[in-house]
């Protein structure tokens, strides 16, 4: 399970925050994660890893689902969050507005 972007979240903001934590945990200085929910996270380099290419990853799906021609949040979730429980897609089309608003700000 991974973060979901509200819309008072910034996705730009928490993808720094994970290369910051990345950074961290390559210069040993981080060796625990501790999230506010759910368990330890005892391998912080590869949950992070885990987090910023999952976030890539849906990134570029979003990119192909506006090729293919979806315009709204709600048509980009049901092409790309197949892989979710359908009682969860409200909560991914808050991350969809937040990836097309980062989209928007670092893409021409």
């Amino acid at each position: 399970m991974t973060t979901v972007i509200a819309g008072d979240g910034n996705l730009g903001d928490y993808l720094r925050t994970l290369g910051q934590l990345r950074d961290l945990t390559e210069s040993s200085e981080i060796g625990l994660l501790l999230p506010g929910h759910g368990p330890m996270l005892a391998d912080p380099l590869g949950t992070l890893d885990y987090y910023l290419s999952h976030r890539q990853e849906r990134l570029d799906q979003v990119r192909s689902a506006l090729a293919a021609g979806a315009r709204t949040p709600a048509e980009i979730v049901a092409m790309i969050y197949t892989d979710v429980d359908r009682s969860v897609w409200p909560a991914a089309e808050w991350s969809v507005r937040a990836q097309l608003d980062y989209l928007a700000d670092t893409e021409p």
